[in-house]
């Protein structure tokens, strides 16, 4: 049982949804649908894909239908939470120094564990491969090849994304002229470790987050390649839990629960933070793997 000191609800939920947010960022990559209306595990939520739509001559009229939005039926049936607790002697004994500190540990645990079971969608079954190489060897011909496949079947260009496991972006940051011409774009890049856009893609980073089993180490897509929906799990009537909440990130909509109750016969204070959503393939073709072979 994970412990910590003096718990304040406000305080560390704040805390908690900053640090999942952060942790969350490669979520901007794909099409989502995040809201803090409670819905029960199980129901379905509408993730609009980004679409394109095609020029034609004009007819003689402005009444004519264009293209229709596409949407993706996203089942809400994944559910995670990370569980902490404190029994009476400890909070006697603890101050709320570490509060925010912890709160922090706790929303990036959560947000790696949503996040490491979403990218369980990027495997051959779902998405066709663009190039194989060894993890630090990852150079920009490899890049090329998966922009090259995604133009080749008229994927858009905006937005796109790609993301590495951070063996890959290593052997990518080892790349002199692909370092230096970053560089000279982004101070960031030396400062930080960290590339912002190349090749047209937003580029994020992971650490071994991707199926273990499918030697996956980097997905390069558009954001219709895979839809997210994230929802409030509300507790049911007459349950008697000191403390049940939304806590939501105003700009985004995505949301984590936190619910806090009390254990007379142990003593002991629990407090869960969870993610409650669920994820799909979107359209296949809007994504391209790139494995290791090593």
């Amino acid at each position: 049982m994970a412990t910590y000191t003096n718990l304040d609800n406000e305080i560390f939920s704040n805390a908690a949804l900053e640090t999942f947010l952060k942790t969350l960022l490669p979520f901007n990559a794909f099409s989502s649908n995040f809201s803090p209306d409670p819905v029960q595990k199980g129901a379905t939520v509408l993730v609009p894909l980004i679409a394109s739509l095609t020029a034609t001559t004009f007819g003689g009229s402005y009444a004519i239908c264009g293209g229709s939005q596409s949407v993706v039926t996203v089942s809400i049936n994944r559910h995670k939470h990370v569980p902490i607790g404190q029994n009476d002697l400890d909070a006697a004994n603890s101050s709320r120094a570490s509060l925010e500190s912890f709160a922090a540990q706790q929303g990036r645990a959560l947000a790696l564990a949503v996040l490491q079971d979403v990218f369980t969608l990027c495997t051959t079954a779902n998405f066709s491969l663009a190039t194989a190489v060894a993890s630090t060897a990852l150079d920009v011909p490899q890049l090329r090849k998966a922009r090259l496949d995604l133009n080749q079947n008229d994927v858009p260009s905006d937005p796109r994304a790609l993301i590495l496991d951070c063996v890959p972006m290593d052997a990518l940051l080892s790349v002199t002229n692909f370092v230096q011409a970053q560089m000279f774009r982004d101070a960031g890049v030396l400062a930080d470790g960290k590339v912002g856009r190349a090749l047209g893609f937003g580029m994020y980073e992971l650490n071994n987050l991707f199926p273990s089993t499918g030697s996956v180490m980097g997905f390069a897509a558009h954001a219709s390649a895979i839809a997210i929906a994230m929802r409030y799990l509300a507790p049911q009537a007459g349950n008697t839990y000191s403390d049940a909440r939304a806590v939501t990130d105003p700009g985004t909509g995505i949301t984590i629960g936190l619910r806090d109750h009390f254990d007379n016969n142990t003593g002991t204070r629990y407090l869960n933070l969870e993610a409650n959503y669920g994820y799909s393939v979107g359209l296949s073709t809007g994504g391209r793997l790139l494995k290791r072979t090593d």
